[in-house]
C-alpha cells in the first residue's frame, strides 16, 4: 500500500509541475507522456506506469513497468517490463499520437507460481502441502486501443490486447494480457 501511495504522489507532483501555464507549452508541442493504469491499480494490487515518447503525429514508442503486490493468484506476476511501438490511425488533429492505435510489444516478466496441494492419508489424516516456484519469461504481443488527449495535455486511454510467452516453462503462464483504462498527462 505504501508503494501505491508513493507512485500516486510522484505522478501527482509531475501533474502539478506540468500545469504551470506560463512555462508549459500547449499539448501540440509536448513529446513526453506519462500514464498510470487505473484498472490494475483498482482491480488488483498492481501498479503499472507507462512512458511514451511521441515520434510524430502518427507514431510513438515507450515502455511500461508493472509491479505486483499480491500473492493471491496461481501465477503471480511480480515485475514486468514492456517496451512497445505504436502506430496511430485516423488522426485529424494538428498534433498527433491520439486516436485509434495498434501496438506491437515485447514483455519480460518475473513471477512465482503458488502450488497448494491437500490430500487424506489412508489413516484419514488431512495433509496440506504448499510450495512456491519462481519463473522468468519473455513474450511478444499486440494491442489495439483509443487515446484521447485534451488541449491542456490530460490523457485518457482504453486498450486491449495480449501476447504469448516464448519460453516453455511449466511454472510460468503461457500467455499474458495487456490493456486497461489509463489516465495520464503529456508533460513537456
Amino acid at each position: 500500500m505504501k508503494q501505491l501511495f508513493l507512485a500516486f504522489s510522484i505522478l501527482g507532483s509531475l501533474f502539478c509541475q506540468a500545469q504551470d501555464a506560463e512555462t508549459a507549452p500547449d499539448a501540440s508541442n509536448r513529446k513526453h507522456e506519462v500514464r498510470i493504469d487505473a484498472t490494475e491499480a483498482i482491480a488488483i494490487p498492481n501498479i503499472e506506469i507507462n512512458y511514451e515518447y511521441i515520434i510524430s503525429r502518427y507514431s510513438g514508442f515507450g515502455a511500461a513497468i508493472s509491479v505486483g503486490f499480491s500473492d493471491d493468484y496461481y501465477h503471480n506476476q511480480k515485475f514486468a517490463f514492456t517496451p512497445y511501438y505504436r502506430q496511430y490511425f485516423l488522426n485529424k488533429k494538428e498534433y498527433g499520437a491520439r486516436g485509434l492505435f495498434a501496438e506491437g510489444l515485447l514483455q519480460a516478466t518475473v513471477g512465482n507460481t503458488y502450488n497448494d496441494d491437500f490430500y487424506y492419508t489412508i489413516e484419514g489424516e488431512y495433509i496440506e502441502e504448499s510450495d512456491t516456484n519462481d519463473w522468468f519469461n519473455f513474450g511478444i504481443g499486440f494491442a489495439v486501443g483509443q487515446k484521447w488527449v485534451s488541449n491542456n495535455g490530460f490523457v485518457f486511454e482504453i486498450s486491449l490486447g495480449g501476447g504469448r510467452y516464448l519460453i516453455n516453462d511449466d511454472d510460468a503462464p503461457e500467455a499474458f494480457f495487456r490493456g486497461g483504462i489509463l489516465v495520464g498527462y503529456r508533460i513537456f
